[in-house]
C-alpha cells in the first residue's frame, strides 16, 4: 500500500462512487416531497434517478475490481490514511443517511398507502348503502283504524 499511485487511485474511486451517494442522498430527499404531495410523476422520475445511479455505482464497481480488491487486503492501512480516512468516513455517513431517508419514504409510502385504503373502503361502503337503499321495496303506508 506504500505506492502513492494505489491511494491515487483508491481515493478517485471513493471519491467518485461518494458522488453517486450524494446524489442518491439529493433523490432521496426530494422523495419525501413527492410521496407528501401525492405527485406520482416526480415520484417516479426520482426513482428513474435513483436506479440510473445505482447503475453507476455497479459499472464504478465492475471497472475497478482491482481496487476494490486493494481495499479489501489494506482496510487497516487505509483507516490510518489521511487522505483516505475522511473520504471513507464520509462515504460510510452518506450510506446511512440515505438508508435513514429511505426508511422514512418508506414510512410516508405506508401512511399515504394505509390513507388511500382508508378513502377507497369509506367510498365503498358509501355506494353500497346508496344500493342497499335503492334496492329496497317502499310500500305504501297503512293505517289500522284503533277506534273501531
Amino acid at each position: 500500500m506504500k505506492n502513492t499511485t494505489n491511494v491515487e487511485a483508491i481515493a478517485f474511486y471513493l471519491n467518485r462512487k461518494r458522488e453517486y451517494y450524494e446524489k442518491i442522498l439529493e433523490v432521496t430527499r426530494a422523495q419525501d416531497e413527492a410521496i407528501k404531495t401525492d405527485n406520482i410523476k416526480k415520484l417516479n422520475l426520482l426513482i428513474a434517478e435513483k436506479v440510473a445511479c445505482i447503475k453507476g455505482i455497479k459499472d464504478l464497481d465492475s471497472l475497478n475490481t482491482k481496487t476494490q480488491e486493494k481495499i479489501a487486503l489494506n482496510k487497516e492501512s487505509l483507516i490510518s490514511d489521511k487522505q483516505l480516512n475522511p473520504l471513507i468516513k464520509q462515504l460510510k455517513s452518506i450510506i446511512t443517511e440515505v438508508m435513514d431517508c429511505d426508511r422514512d419514504s418508506i414510512k410516508l409510502l405506508n401512511t399515504s398507502i394505509d390513507n388511500t385504503k382508508t378513502k377507497i373502503d369509506n367510498q365503498n361502503k358509501k355506494r353500497r348503502a346508496r344500493l342497499s337503499m335503492k334496492n329496497q321495496v317502499i310500500r305504501p303506508a297503512s293505517f289500522i283504524d284503533l277506534l273501531h
